[in-house]
């Protein structure tokens, strides 16, 4: 199974995206696996100026190119298609939102068809979109209109959703990519073909021996590893979580500084990483040395 953190850009503190670090790539992306790139809060020629490194480092490069301009998002399909991207994944447009499937894919259609040649994925995520179109009515017949469709990631807590749209689809061979990492043992056991999750890239230690675990099936011991996981997730959202946090927890775990969040987010405060650091340590998911030296690569 495939699993890949999702991708934290490093910004500098006026701000200004900054991708020259030679860590970066070894420290926030798993070799050979799907990589997300979703930057909801820069402007057009960011996520122009970030994917071109990450094509040419990895062997496997999915570019999220969703945007509130239909345009905008055509044009990014295209920028994918000429930097030899492996596909295009696509949430539904949040300001002005479709309120039915039938127009969500028409959207979703036309983004396709800027780049007819990549496999074309939908990032499902109503919880920040709004779009409350279940996943399961988009897919039906959803090839029919969109032939580049392989499959979606799914990032919801619906798992009722989740597993109808892995039961009504099996002749098909989607990839079901789930994004929820709390809930990835119960995504798993539907039928999940993959994960995507920015956890990965501090947790990915012991969601890996999880999936060892579920693949041995030992799934008492599968489940005690979703239960930590679940533990540490449970203990950082109760202080306050969100991309500011991650980006704080990435600084702490790796030693690459990932600067500040753009406006309004805030900067996370010294209370939430000294809480953090101590409950990384309190659950073994790292040693001193990982925290003082800055050694832990994302994923390993």
């Amino acid at each position: 199974m495939s699993r890949a953190p999702g991708i934290l850009a490093p910004w500098r503190r006026a701000p200004s995206l900054s991708v020259q670090d030679s860590q970066t790539a070894r420290h926030t992306c798993l070799p050979e696996t799907p990589l997300r790139n979703c930057l909801l809060s820069v402007s057009k020629a960011n996520p122009l100026t970030v994917t071109h490194p990450w094509a040419e480092r990895l062997d496997q490069v999915v570019i999220h190119v969703g945007a509130l301009s239909l345009k905008e998002s055509q044009e990014l399909a295209q920028h994918a298609a000429e930097i030899g991207a492996d596909g295009i994944a696509v949430i539904a447009p949040f300001f002005l939102k479709p309120w039915s499937k039938d127009v969500l894919i028409n959207f979703l259609k036309e983004v396709a068809a800027a780049a007819p040649a990549l496999p074309f994925y939908y990032y499902h995520i109503p919880a920040l979109t709004g779009v409350k179109i279940r996943a399961e009515e988009l897919l039906d017949g959803i090839q029919d209109k969109i032939p580049t469709f392989q499959g979606l990631k799914f990032s919801d807590t619906d798992l009722l959703d989740f597993g109808q749209c892995v039961d009504q689809n099996r002749q098909q061979q989607f990839a079901f990519l789930f994004g929820v990492d709390e809930q990835l043992l119960s995504a798993l056991v539907m039928g999940a073909t993959g994960a995507v999750g920015s956890t990965y890239n501090y947790l990915g230690r012991k969601t890996s021996q999880m999936l060892e675990a579920f693949e041995r099936k030992d799934f008492s011991l599968a489940l005690n590893y979703q239960f930590c996981i679940q533990r540490f997730i449970n203990f950082v959202v109760k202080l306050g979580f969100g991309v500011s946090q991650t980006k704080a927890i990435m600084t702490l775990v790796s030693g690459i500084p990932m600067g500040p969040p753009r406006l309004p987010l805030q900067k996370a405060s010294r209370e939430f990483t000294d809480s953090v650091e101590a409950k990384l340590k309190s659950l073994d998911f790292l040693s001193f040395s990982d925290l003082k030296d800055g050694n832990l690569e994302a994923g390993s």
